[in-house]
């Protein structure tokens, strides 16, 4: 069970999820009992990349894009090999919106997903496993560094 959320106070003082350390990779949970591993991406070499190339995402991986404000940032599935579920939330962990099932697109032109709502954070998974793991709109996502589950080695 994952006990800490990473987080720091904004300036109006509402806590947000933004402080995940400088780590390679976090622990997502929404407290269904289940969590998954995400590699931590926030370059935007990184990001362009994304899941480009994989031919799988092993269930209980994924990836979580930290982007530098809330915005309708869309994504689109260019050269990704599999199906993924996208998954944006906001600065506080909250689930705005999931696009679930989003078919590869090997060649030009592909569609973008974008949310319905601002989000600063995205979270890409495996087809289905955001359902398998409860990530719905409305439901909170804790992120914990994962050197924090293992009493911070």
């Amino acid at each position: 069970m994952l006990l800490a959320l990473a987080c720091a106070a904004d300036a109006g003082g509402a806590r947000t999820v933004l402080d995940l350390g400088d780590g390679d990779r976090v622990v997502a949970s929404t407290g269904s009992g289940e969590a998954v591993v995400l590699e931590v991406v926030r370059s935007p070499a990184m990001r362009a990349r994304g899941m480009m190339f994989r031919d799988e995402v092993p269930r209980g991986t994924g990836m979580l894009f930290v982007l530098e404000r809330a915005d309708r940032h869309p994504f689109w599935m260019y050269q990704c090999r599999v199906a993924l579920d996208i998954v944006w939330l906001d600065e506080h962990g909250t689930v705005v919106d999931v696009s679930p099932h989003t078919p590869p697109c090997p060649s030009l032109p592909c569609p973008n997903y974008a949310p319905q709502q601002p989000a600063r954070l995205v979270i890409e998974v495996g087809a289905g496993e955001a359902a398998r793991l409860g990530m719905t709109p409305g439901r909170r996502v804790l992120l914990v560094p994962e050197r924090s589950r293992e009493g911070g080695r």
